[in-house]
């Protein structure tokens, strides 16, 4: 990358982790005044400078200069790093990270036989899935209609409709993806 788009990129960077400029230059500990002239293209830093900003911005020269966070580089993620959630029915493990780079979330759903009839809930985004085993499940979309899933089968939910999966089976836990675009956090 050449140096006068050096500028650029450390603005968009920064912006894109949602830092002020002030919090970036007490972060790397440079002024505010030269990391403002440094965004602006008014005045190049040095190399030692640049590492500052960009160990500030959780990044390094390589993925700097590749213009990938070295975070985002590996294409696997590994189940010990996954985050879990769950209450007395239901289980979530969410397998990616939250990234602004993932354009969808995917989670890993287990919904226990025990549960009943769950709470409706709805969201800002599309949401679809398959149920991998278990079940059935009863998909009820309110004011449209419900229908039984199988396992093997997939559904599909618009952004904004009020909706629940509810576990038909008396003994099986039903285990299901689900994908939510655009991602929720």
């Amino acid at each position: 990358m050449a140096s006068e788009n050096w500028s650029k990129e450390i603005k968009a960077l920064r912006e894109k982790r949602g830092i002020s400029l002030r919090e970036l230059s007490r972060l790397a500990e440079i002024s505010p005044a030269s990391l403002s002239a440094i965004e602006k293209g008014r005045s190049s830093p040095t190399l030692a400078t640049l590492h500052k900003i960009l160990q500030a911005l959780d990044t390094n020269f390589t993925a700097f200069f590749n213009n990938q966070n070295a975070q985002d580089y590996s294409p696997v993620f590994k189940t010990s790093q996954m985050r879990q959630l769950e209450d007395s029915f239901r289980k979530y493990q969410f397998l990616l990270p939250e990234k602004s780079i993932f354009r969808f979330e995917m989670v890993y759903e287990t919904i226990s036989s025990l549960e009943g009839e769950s709470e409706w809930e709805s969201h800002d985004c599309d949401m679809g899935g398959v149920l991998l085993k278990g079940g059935p499940l009863r998909l009820e979309i309110q004011g449209f209609g419900e229908w039984i899933i199988q396992p093997g089968d997939s559904f599909y939910v618009l952004a904004k409709k009020k909706h629940r999966a509810v576990n038909t089976s008396k003994s099986e836990d039903a285990q299901l993806i689900t994908v939510f675009d655009p991602p929720r956090y």
